[in-house]
């Protein structure tokens, strides 16, 4: 029955892995069962469509399939992969422009669930949406295109990794994490030009982690953690107007935030229990806002640590309540 049942999978997957080169032609095929791999390629082909979904386990769409992702090099095109059951695996390519690529994988059991989306070309949209598994992890990766968006959507797992990659022009991404009980991380990179960022968790359970890395040009930022109980939030901003945001909401809280050049402007806003706070502005028009509010020990916190390293320069802390505090302001 077994052997039956891998050649049906192997039969579903060369009827499908063939290269489509006409315009508007449409990939559409389901699988249900365990242990199903599956390849799609579409190679010059305007407006089309590749559709896939696997209902079961250990299913595999477009990973570990040794040379055979689900691609696609088109324009005007649409990728959707739905994958329900345990300890499945997509990974997808799209190399044009005006693309849609979409993943979403939800009910899985005591394994993990991996999801990569890889775009490269200018306005084109990644989505990735994992619900009520176990583990998961999100990776999307944009480059080489203008006016390109990305979100990440992880809600109700057990511990839960989000992150998104932009390269060039306009940029704009997003990871969301509501409502997980482990451990959660969340990654924002973008290199190069308009930038804007964001990093959003709430009501999350366990140790939350939230990084946000800008390197030029126009910047924003952003990172907001709440309802946490171990949270760790970092910001690096390398040139242009920058601004950044960070807030946090409680129990050990942590925060390091960087900006080196340009505009600046930074705040923070921590509330309670334990706190700490490092923030490092290094040339040009500078500010910054710290606050943090509360209640600190496990033996003693508060904290917070400004530098201010160049140009206009000013500096607002505000600590309230017990425990440790002190604050120290550098600036030169």
């Amino acid at each position: 029955m077994q052997a039956r049942k891998s050649l049906l999978s192997l039969a579903i997957l060369f009827a499908v892995s063939g290269a489509a080169m006409a315009d508007s032609s449409t990939v559409n095929t389901t699988q249900a069962g365990t242990d199903n791999k599956l390849g799609v390629e579409q190679q010059g082909a305007t407006q089309s469509t590749v559709t896939i979904n696997q209902n079961g386990g250990r299913n595999a769409a477009g990973a570990s399939l040794n040379g055979s992702p689900v691609s696609q090099s088109a324009t005007y095109s649409n990728l959707t992969i739905n994958q329900t059951g345990y300890y499945n695996i997509a990974g997808a390519k799209q190399a044009g422009n005006n693309n849609t690529g979409s993943i979403t994988q939800n009910a899985g059991g005591p394994q993990p669930q991996i999801a990569s989306l890889n775009q490269s070309g200018a306005n084109s949209k990644a989505t990735i949406d994992q619900q009520g598994n176990y583990s998961t992890s999100a990776y999307v990766t944009q480059g080489g295109g203008n006016n390109n968006t990305a979100s990440v959507s992880q809600t109700a797992n057990s511990s839960s990794s989000g992150t998104i990659s932009q390269a060039g022009s306009y940029n704009l991404a997003s990871v969301s994490q509501q409502g997980n009980s482990n451990s959660v991380g969340g990654k924002v990179i973008q290199a190069g030009n308009s930038n804007t960022g964001t990093v959003s968790q709430q009501r999350n359970q366990a140790q939350t982690v939230a990084t946000l890395q800008q390197n030029g040009n126009n910047n924003l930022g952003s990172i907001q953690q709440t309802g946490s109980i171990f949270t760790s939030a970092n910001v690096q901003q390398r040139g242009d107007f920058n601004t950044v945001s960070a807030s946090q909401n409680g129990t050990s809280l942590t925060a390091d935030v960087q900006q080196v050049g340009n505009n600046n402007y930074a705040s923070s806003t921590q509330t309670s229990v334990n706190n700490e706070e490092t923030l490092l502005q290094t040339g040009n028009n500078n500010r910054a806002v710290v606050s943090q509010t509360g209640t600190g020990t496990y033996t003693s916190s508060n904290i917070v640590g400004l530098t201010q390293s160049g140009n206009n320069m000013v500096a607002n802390v505000s600590q309230t309540g017990g425990s440790g505090n002190v604050a120290t302001i550098y600036q030169h």
